[in-house]
């Protein structure tokens, strides 16, 4: 049974199940690890503050990958070891093509996130607050400039396949983002080069721990990068078949108890 000592985990589609939960079964699987000295990382698209609070609900002080790869923190104590942003005027060039095409979309920074409103006036966001979601309103123009240094990341809602891949393809033409999908109606984009993978493999060599003794848990394109780092790659059953092709391992879904079972075979060393 191979060595390891970090597990990285996707959260939707992967460790949560249909109604954004964490099963016993899959609870008592990571806890058992992370007795036995194995690591948890949480490694998700969402914000610091949902991957930190999913976190807490398997083990506590537990490392954390969050806005798909721009940020890993470490949490015993906090220290954040990996932050990458995408420059404002980049931002600015990523805004527009997605004000143009008329696009629902959030832009995360390191104190909270900018969102365009689904009602009200055309053209029109909230820079929401990371606790008590206030916040004054802004034009799409002026996001760029609430956002600090730069974005960790822009995510952006499309659920017509065809407009999507218009959007996506003028993404690739502005060169110099990371464009991938954690769904099959969004696109996540990010400064180049900067994905979960990269976050991970700065998030182990924090901690010490080669690549060869690092399990990665995911069921979407955004999770590719962490199975090309990782020395150990499982989708889950409900993935794409392309993510399965790229897994060394395929588990149950994720209503299936998933990532419990995996870790308990590959991890814990039960069953056959």
């Amino acid at each position: 049974m191979q060595k390891i000592r970090l597990i990285a985990i996707d959260l939707d589609g992967t460790l949560l199940d249909e109604e954004k939960k964490i099963s016993a079964l899959n609870l008592d699987a990571l806890r058992e690890a992370a007795d036995r000295g194995t690591l948890i990382a949480v490694a998700s698209g969402r914000r610091f503050q949902d991957a930190i609070a999913y976190s807490r609900q398997i083990v506590d002080r537990q490392p954390v990958i969050c806005a798909n790869g721009a940020m890993a923190c470490l949490n015993d104590p906090y220290q954040c070891v990996y932050c990458e942003c995408m420059p404002k005027q980049k931002l600015r060039s990523v805004v527009e093509v997605l004000e143009r095409e008329k696009c629902y979309y959030h832009v995360y920074c390191d104190d909270g996130a900018v969102m365009e409103s689904r009602t009200g006036n055309p053209g029109k966001g909230r820079r929401l607050n990371c606790y008590d979601y206030q916040g004054e309103v802004l034009t799409g123009d002026e996001m760029p400039k609430y956002v600090g240094d730069g974005a960790l990341k822009v995510v952006c809602f499309i659920p017509d396949a065809p407009r999507l891949a218009r959007v996506r393809a003028a993404m690739e033409a502005l060169g110099g983002l990371e464009i991938n999908s954690s769904w099959w109606d969004n696109l996540e984009i990010l400064e180049q080069n900067v994905n979960k993978g990269a976050a991970l493999r700065a998030l182990a060599q924090s901690l010490d721990i080669p690549m060869s003794e690092v399990m990665a848990i995911g069921d979407n394109e955004n999770d590719l990068s962490m199975f090309e780092a990782a020395g150990l790659s499982v989708a889950m059953g409900n993935a794409s078949d392309r993510v399965k092709e790229k897994a060394d391992y395929v588990t149950q879904s994720n209503g299936e108890d998933g990532v419990g079972r995996a870790v308990r075979k590959l991890v814990l060393g039960e069953g056959n």
